[in-house]
């Protein structure tokens, strides 16, 4: 219900204050968060003082940051986190034989979502991180995710996405996605980064759908030539995930 002159309810004032943080971003003050959320300074200081009592917000000298309360009630209850934590010891196997970025994927919109990454020190500089987004079409995991969604969705995507891939509309082609449920896998190179390669592969559930795709990004010249051992790792990883995923759910059946 709407109670402002805007028309904006409290709720959407709420993720509009929050939405205004980001890792480059991290520390803004009320001033500022007025300014880019286009709140008046006096409800924008009102909501970030009221966020800081609830720990939404952490309130500093030099302005706010996000609070660890966000974070707590996420960490709890947040199916995406719970993934990700029954995940990380895969991901952590595959991290410690190839090195690089190692990372956990889903679909949030019409973003892949990174819930989870590790990277290696000598690891290529990539665009995002963990709770970082790209558009499903530029990035091998964001691929596989696409190629394994609903007809209808890929439609859709396809149709408000094709002037918007990099290499034109073969990117996301359904011909192009077919090849990749039918391969098993994902491999591009320079789509954001030039020599930068990405493979990933999808992660079931119990019902055989895909939940998230599993991804390793490297600057690997030979992964580009030849992906077939980096797709083994991944979908050994892959599986073990699924199986992980799985046994939980019949547990609290």
């Amino acid at each position: 219900m709407a109670n402002s002159p805007t028309g904006d309810s409290v709720l959407a004032r709420l993720d509009r204050v929050l939405a205004t943080f980001s890792a480059a971003d991290s520390l803004l003050t009320a001033a500022e968060i007025s300014r880019r959320t286009g709140l008046p300074p006096a409800t924008a200081h009102r909501l970030c003082r009221d966020m800081a009592e609830l720990g939404w917000l952490e309130s500093l000298p030099a302005g706010y940051m996000v609070g660890t309360r966000l974070w707590e009630m996420t960490n709890r209850s947040a199916p995406t986190m719970k993934l990700a934590v029954r995940a990380r010891p895969y991901l952590s196997d595959v991290h410690a034989v190839m090195g690089q970025h190692g990372q956990l994927g889903v679909v949030e919109g019409h973003e892949v979502l990174f819930v989870d990454r590790l990277s290696a020190r000598e690891a290529p500089r990539i665009h995002g991180g963990v709770a970082g987004r790209l558009p499903l079409h530029v990035s091998a995991t964001g691929i596989v995710l696409l190629a394994h969604a609903s007809a209808e969705f890929r439609t859709f995507y396809r149709t408000h996405h094709t002037e918007q891939t990099p290499q034109g509309p073969a990117m996301i082609a359904e011909e192009r996605l077919e090849q990749v449920r039918q391969q098993g896998y994902c491999a591009q190179t320079g789509v954001i980064e030039p020599g930068v390669t990405g493979v990933a592969v999808p992660i079931r559930q119990r019902g055989r759908s895909v939940v998230a795709a599993l991804g390793v990004v490297t600057d690997d010249d030979d992964v580009a030539r030849r992906p077939a051992p980096w797709v083994q790792m991944l979908q050994i990883a892959a599986r073990g995930i699924q199986r992980e995923v799985s046994s939980r759910e019949a547990d609290t059946r």
